[in-house]
């Protein structure tokens, strides 16, 4: 089963989300970001004196730059999305300063390469012997996302663990479309409040990665307007990445499902990812899984 179309166009972006293009956006979401990461630390936390009176939540701008081994002046100009160059050196030890994880030291690195660097587009080009693939998965329940998230290509067992595309618009068939804004998701997973929040979290990452590519600022749009959920969730800066994991599933035929998955990079393909989902040997999901794909 394959879904052909590759982009989807849910509509104009908002004039606030449209300045998120090219690099004045990336210059832009690098300051936000930075604020935020500065906002969340304590001087405690870095080994400074707090002092009685601070009018500013977490670290003072200067404070960071001290921290950073750059100037107060050359700090703030960067945290105020000004145009301006830093090396790896120097995003190193602001990575440092803030106390940044793996993963928001990445989404630092791709907001500062892409605000002095040109743009990326999510094209996707896919083998075509991966539909075939798919379907000899019989009974590991397998997708293609595209860099957005979207729903490309899927199999069989895919369909009837977590319901058939076919019908389904190219919005409709986006992952973040349907964990926001499709009610019977909420009630497919039970741990559904933290599954929706990973997803926002690493399509972040991803729209990093593709800073000015207007489908990425339509789809962000987009959700803005719609769910509440990822406009609070979008607001904390929070970024997030993993391979792989474990997801529990509410089947309405075969019940409680907990699965296994593991993505794979396409190579070649224009950052798209091939998501698989196995059950452990002798489990009950591994019994229940083969009488639903039977």
């Amino acid at each position: 089963m394959r879904a052909l179309p590759h982009r989807v166009d849910p509509g104009t972006p908002s004039a606030p989300l449209r300045e998120a293009d090219g690099a004045g956006g990336a210059r832009h979401e690098l300051a936000q970001f930075l604020a935020s990461r500065r906002a969340r630390l304590s001087p405690e936390a870095v080994g400074l004196a707090g002092g009685r009176r601070r009018r500013v939540a977490g670290l003072r701008r200067e404070e960071v730059a001290v921290l950073a081994h750059v100037s107060e002046t050359w700090y703030t100009r960067l945290e105020r999305g000004q145009p301006i160059n830093a090396s790896p050196e120097v995003l190193a030890n602001i990575a440092d300063a803030l106390r940044l994880d793996e993963h928001e030291r990445e989404y630092l690195f791709l907001l500062a390469t892409s605000a002095a660097d040109s743009t990326r587009t999510a094209a996707v080009t896919l083998p075509g012997a991966l539909q075939q693939l798919l379907d000899q998965l019989q009974f590991a329940p397998s997708v293609v996302y595209g860099p957005r998230w979207d729903v490309l290509m899927w199999n069989r067992a895919y369909a009837l663990v977590f319901g058939d595309l076919r019908d389904a618009t190219e919005l409709e068939r986006n992952v973040l479309h349907q964990l926001l804004l499709d009610p019977t998701r909420r009630a497919l997973f039970p741990e559904w409040e933290t599954i929706a929040r990973r997803v926002v979290e690493a399509f972040r990452l991803d729209a990093a990665r593709h800073t000015g590519d207007p489908s990425f600022a339509a789809l962000t749009a987009y959700l803005h307007e719609r769910s509440p959920e990822f406009r609070a969730w979008w607001s904390e800066y929070r970024v997030w990445q993993q391979p792989e994991g474990q997801k529990l599933v509410d089947h309405p035929i075969a019940g409680r499902l907990l699965l296994d998955h593991v993505a794979f990079t396409i190579p070649d393909s224009g950052d798209a990812l091939l998501l698989t989902y196995t059950a452990r040997p002798g489990s009950p999901t591994e019994r229940a899984l083969a009488e639903l794909l039977r």
